[in-house]
This record gives structure tokens, sequence and C-alpha cells, in this order.
């Protein structure tokens, strides 16, 4: 195999090269070259990064104009570079924005490391944000295979899974994803997380196997008390089993806990409601239907 070397200012490629016919001296002058052509490039990186993040896109709101400038001027200089990718695609999704987003999310995936990190990103965006759940399961199924216990948002892949089977309405399938995580966080000497719990009682509660519902919104609620969706849907599933005056006093909690701000608290919920997610709306018609006046 023979490799041309061809050096600019700022680029150096190689195609063909015979190795193997190359003296031990030139042999190590050709890795020098390569190694010093790489330190550059990262150095090179740094300073476009320091000039056009750092000291520009950054010292704006991601929904100013002058962010996307500063960030379309880096990917002209660094046009196979995911991480600026990713912050073009950012503001987007805030916005709620997901298709104008998702174009430019997909070239980080196409750029991305060996790590899948924004194929996980990605995956966690559709799921979540552009509630694309379909689409979520197709990139959810790709990392777990790489990555049987990876994690995106403090949340494990098959949390994720399972989530984007509820959404779909595929209740049989999801315990099995939502166990899988709650495995994974007690091997690593915690516990089950209060949303593993709350899914895992939503699921029951689709089922209409309420006994098992509630036992799970319980245990949610052990790690949180004060979870106004876990009581809300607690107090749902009273209401269903007829037994109105425990619902009444769940609903009252709930309708308690939410005024104060008691919800899901992932940080992505500031911008996203998360599936199930409660209302006011929601409590206020099950207190007309209870004839409950405050």
């Amino acid at each position: 195999m023979t490799i041309k070397i061809t050096c600019s200012p700022q680029i150096v490629s190689y195609s063909q090269i015979n190795l193997s016919l190359m003296k031990p001296k030139y042999l190590k002058l050709f890795f020098l070259i390569i190694s010093i052509n790489l330190f550059s490039q990262e150095e090179n990186k740094e300073e476009i990064y320091n000039k056009y993040l750092r000291n520009g896109a950054y010292k704006y709101s991601y929904y100013r104009p002058e962010y996307q400038t500063y960030i379309d001027s880096a990917l002209v200089l660094l046009p196979k570079n995911a991480f600026l990718w990713q912050q073009k695609a950012m503001p987007y999704f805030k916005r709620k924005k997901y298709e104008l987003g998702m174009q430019y999310i997909d070239k980080a995936v196409l750029y991305d490391d060996k790590y899948d990190k924004y194929l996980s990103y990605r995956a966690f965006i559709k799921c979540i944000f552009q509630k694309n759940y379909n689409d979520a399961l197709t990139d959810f199924d790709v990392l777990i295979s790489h990555y049987n216990k990876g994690l995106i948002m403090d949340h494990y892949f098959y949390f994720y899974k399972a989530l984007c089977l509820i959404q779909l309405n595929r209740y049989e399938e999801a315990p099995k994803y939502m166990n899988l995580s709650m495995e994974l966080n007690i091997q690593n000497g915690g516990t089950p997380h209060y949303l593993e719990l709350f899914y895992m009682g939503i699921i029951f509660y689709e089922k209409r196997q309420y006994t098992e519902a509630i036992q799970y919104f319980d245990k949610s609620l052990e790690q949180y008390p004060n979870f106004s969706d876990a009581q809300f849907y607690k107090a749902e599933t009273y209401y269903f089993m007829h037994q109105k005056k425990e619902a009444l006093e769940y609903f009252i909690k709930a309708k308690e806990n939410l005024d104060k701000g008691y919800s899901i608290n992932e940080d992505n919920a500031f911008y996203e409601d998360y599936p199930y997610q409660i209302k006011k709306w929601m409590i206020k018609n099950y207190f007309d239907i209870l004839d409950y006046h405050q």
C-alpha cells in the first residue's frame, strides 16, 4: 500500500503509502509528522472554541441570533465537530422547534465519537422532547446493544426504552426494561429511582391491576413523599376501585403539593412535560366529579 502525504497550513491528508517498504528512520519521521499534526489540530480546536464559543456564542442567550452566528462560524472551520452540531441544535429543542433541531443533531450523530455520546443525546431528545417514541426506541436499541449499562441524563437506557413502550401502549413489554433499570441501580449500591417506581405504577394502572399500581405508587412516595403526580394517580386508582373517600384524600394532597411545585423534578422537566405529568385542571375535574369545594 502506498500513502501520499499532502500538507497545507491547516490540513494534512494521507492517502496510500507503502509503510512496509519504509526504512525505520523514515517510518519514525512519518509517525512524528502524524503526531505533530494531530496535536496541532487539537490545539487549533481549542483556539476555535475560545474564539467562537467562550468569547463568542456563550456571551449570548441561546435564543439570540448572535449565538447561532458564532456557532456557524466555528462550524466553517470544524465542519465535522459533533459537539458544535449539538450546540447548534440545542436552542431549537428548548424552543420546541424539533424538526429544525433534529437536522443538526443528526449531523452530530454522523460525526459521533466511539462512545455514541450524541446518539444517546438524540435518543433522549426523541423520547422526552420530540415524543417520537418509535424512532427513540430504534436509537435506544442500538445503544443498549453497545452499552447495556449506559446512562443519559441520570437514567439508564433501559428506563427510556420502558418509557417509550409505555407511551406506545405496549404495557406487556415495558416492565421487563423498567425492572432492568431498577436492577442496575440496586447493583450499583443504590435503590430504584422514584420515577422508575412511579412508571411501574403507571404500567399496572394502565393494565387495571390496581392493587399492584398502588403498591408501586406507595414505594415511589416513600422516596419522594410530596410527589404530587404519584398522589394523583394513586387517588385516581382509588376512584376506579370505588373508594371515593380515599380518592378524595389523595386528590387533596396532590393539589396541595402541586401548588407548592412538587412534581417531576428532572432538570429537563423545566422545558418539557414528562409522560403522565399532571396539571391542575386534572385535579379540578375530580373535585367537580366528587362535588368537593375548597
